[in-house]
């Protein structure tokens, strides 16, 4: 690859790692000068520019805490007291007012935070060559300084350099190898220099080169023009990007690839490419806003996507040495890929490529064509060749008014995503000979039926999940799958579309709708993510506690239903099946809305706590509205879960059980006018009717004027509690 080292010799390989062991000691000695035990603060005068406040390391070395300075021009000494100066403090050379060039010793191996803060008229530094950090941190507070030379070893150049906002000189140190694509993103440098020992990056004074393989890594000073030079052969990725001085670029014969982001933000309103040019990188001259015209050689092989997106190019014409487009190539531009006055087209006699009359693009393979891609962004309906056998990944994703596509018998493969989110699409015919769809096929389409031939094998992960049953936003299109006969993978059943696993297994693939009862066959343990999601007007849903695996929002219907029927593969205190008809209320809707959708499982468990959480709290969410829970029912309920706790949990049972005993006598008043006298022998039965609380109960039901009840408490109250007193009042 042009972009690579090249074949390293064994002594450039050696070198290198010498310099890599040198960057990490010197590194390792800036740890443990920072860790090092310090002696009180000495003074020290240099005679001429400065007073030193310092300290001694380890009896050893030196750290300056602070400086005093005299003059306009400060030089950090190398040593004091014979001891080599190895750190400067945070804030060591800061606030200084008339200081305007600071020179760094090459002893020094750890620079502290702040160091140089708030210097206003500093306008040049000079940092060890010795250092392997940089932090613009250092120079916060300090706006005028124009002249920097880099830490000499400093493995990589980052934008972090161009927080200095008038830095115009830079000097790159011996060791630095590495360029961060966009790291002059922001330059304003007028010149730029590197140390003549850096074995790895040279430099023409405008743009930074590797030294070995001639790859122009960034062009560090904004110009309008500029020539690469001849012998590069490749620019790297964001080499030339966001310098919209730049108007003209000249290229010469010999580069061979455009990396991702070369020209992109740049001014340039031609490019004509040179005929070793091979490649096109990913957003190569993205939004290059004036771009015009561009001039493509026979040779080029591959494209990336976006390279002309956002520009103002009228004609593309493609060679027939191109292998690989990508996609969207131009968007946001006047292109056309229809029809016979089409704008962006493929020179004939590819050997690789065809690029038909309506937009679709095909790869050439030895068994008929793929198609690639649909080009043209316009496109509302489409016709496959009839030589096709497969359709590529992202063949359609994204598209924005695709809405009908027809595929001819020969096509045996539907690729990853081929169709995803074109919320446009509504009819896609699946030919006999499909054998395979892959994952997120038609995920976010509008697909409102399939057909699951009887060659079909495979069927990916979302393959069918619809918009709707997706983001629950609409009711899931897809309401009509058929399986034809012979397939032994899939099948149905009344609203739903299955597919055989191993073992007997089998999976719920979706939900087709239609049916307001749906019931899971017993040879179920699988439920795909969004299968039931939001399929709306399901009254009573059949499940099993075989289910072991529910995809995301597999179980998500929309509404309440009326009954949910859990069979179990195990009796549990007596049960062998359940069923849970949540209340008719907004907390009954939640709660089973979560009991179903967030369980990996069909968790009976849950179930029931979730159904608990409804019918002890009977309020609505809303307190303007009287949706709640009506306090008869919730009574029923709670009693019912009381006498048969099976699944409930202590701290749902404690609720319950309070509820109760506290609303005593209003629920007693409720159970009187539905003249239910059974929850009133369980209330009794379960002791929350009691001898301390009867008489009040037996008060509040009769001022209902309902002798009936009252009389029955009254007999309760002889039976129960031995009391044979009359009750003069009533």
């Amino acid at each position: 690859m042009a972009l690579s080292d090249g074949t390293a010799s064994r002594d450039q390989v050696q070198e290198a790692q010498r310099r890599a062991q040198a960057r990490r000691t010197s590194l390792e000695r800036a740890a443990v000068v920072e860790a090092a035990r310090a002696s009180e603060v000495r003074l020290w005068d240099d005679g001429a520019q400065a007073t030193w406040h310092y300290v001694v390391l380890d009896d050893a070395e030196v750290r300056i805490e602070c400086c005093v300075a005299r003059c306009g021009c400060v030089h950090i000494p190398a040593e004091i007291e014979g001891k080599p100066v190895v750190a400067l403090a945070a804030e060591a050379c800061a606030r200084l007012p008339g200081v305007e060039k600071i020179v760094c010793p090459d002893s020094l191996m750890s620079v502290g935070l702040c160091a140089f803060r708030d210097n206003r008229a500093l306008r040049s530094v000079v940092l060890p060559a010795e250092l392997a950090s940089f932090d613009s941190d250092w120079f916060r507070g300090s706006p005028a300084v124009t002249h920097l030379v880099l830490p000499g070893r400093l493995a990589r150049l980052d934008a972090r350099i161009f927080d200095l906002p008038q830095l115009s000189v830079l000097v790159v140190g011996a060791e630095t190898a590495e360029v961060e694509p966009g790291a002059f993103a922001k330059s304003a440098l007028t010149a730029i220099e590197v140390d003549a020992a850096n074995p790895f990056l040279t430099t023409d004074g405008i743009a930074l080169y590797r030294r070995e393989g001639g790859v122009l890594l960034a062009l560090a000073v904004p110009v309008e023009e500029y020539a690469i030079h001849p012998g590069c052969t490749a620019v790297a990725e964001k080499g030339l990007s966001t310098c919209a001085r730049v108007r003209r670029i000249e290229v010469p014969e010999g580069l061979k690839e455009l990396g991702s982001f070369a020209l992109a933000r740049t001014g340039i309103r031609s490019f004509e490419a040179p005929a070793s040019l091979k490649r096109i990188g990913e957003k190569a001259f993205f939004n290059c806003a004036d771009l015009e015209e561009v001039r493509l050689r026979e040779g080029l092989v591959s494209v990336g996507a976006n390279a002309f997106t956002g520009t103002r190019l009228c004609e593309l014409r493609l060679p027939a040495s191109v292998e690989e487009l990508g996609n969207p190539l131009a968007a946001k531009t006047g292109l056309t890929f229809a029809g016979p006055d089409a704008t962006c087209t493929l020179a004939a006699g590819s050997r690789h490529l065809i690029l038909d009359a309506a937009g679709g693009l095909y790869r050439v393979l030895d068994q008929g064509v793929c198609l690639v891609r649909m080009m043209d962004p316009e496109a509302r309906s489409y016709e496959v060749r009839p030589d096709t056998v497969a359709v590529g990944d992202e063949a359609f994703a994204n598209h924005a008014c695709i809405a009908d596509v027809v595929l001819p018998e020969g096509v045996e493969e539907l690729g990853r995503a081929a169709f995803k989110a074109c919320r446009h699409l509504v009819r896609v015919n699946i030919p006999s000979s499909m054998r395979r769809i892959g994952d997120e096929a038609f995920l976010d389409t509008n697909l409102t039926s399939m057909r699951i031939p009887a060659a079909l094998e495979h069927l990916g992960h979302n393959a069918l999940v619809t918009q709707g049953a997706h983001h629950g936003d609409g009711e899931p299109s897809l309401v009509d799958v058929r399986v034809d006969a012979g397939n032994v993978r899939f099948y149905t059943a009344p609203g739903l579309l299955l597919e055989r696993k191993d073992e007997g297994h089998a999976r719920v693939v979706l939900c087709m709708g239609g049916v307001d009862v749906v019931r899971i066959p017993a040879e179920v343990d699988e439920i795909a993510p969004y299968a039931l999601n939001d399929v709306r007007g399901i009254r009573e849903l059949y499940l099993s506690d075989r289910i072991t695996k529910v995809g995301m929002r597999g179980l998500g219907i929309d509404g309440l239903a009326e009954l949910i029927h859990v069979d179990l593969e195990r009796p549990i205190e007596g049960h062998t099946s359940f069923d849970l008809r949540f209340p008719v209320t907004d907390r009954g809707a939640q709660q089973m809305m979560l009991a179903l959708s967030v369980p990996d499982r069909v968790d009976v468990a849950a179930l029931f706590e979730h159904y608990d959480n409804a019918i002890i709290n009977a309020s609505s969410f809303d307190p303007r509205h009287e949706r709640g829970l009506d306090p008869y029912e919730q009574l029923v309920r709670l009693v019912a879960r009381l006498q048969d706790p099976v699944f409930m949990t202590a701290v749902n049972r404690s609720m319950s059980e309070k509820v109760l005993r506290e609303g005593v006598a209003d629920f007693c008043v409720a159970a009187a006018r539905h003249d239910d006298r059974r929850v009133v022998d369980a209330l009794l039965d379960l002791g929350f009717l009691n001898a301390d609380n009867l008489n009040a109960v037996i008060d509040r039901v009769g001022a209902l004027k309902d002798a009936a009840m009252t009389a029955y408490l009254l007999e309760a109250k002889r039976v129960r509690f031995q009391c044979a007193a009359l009750d003069f009042e009533l």
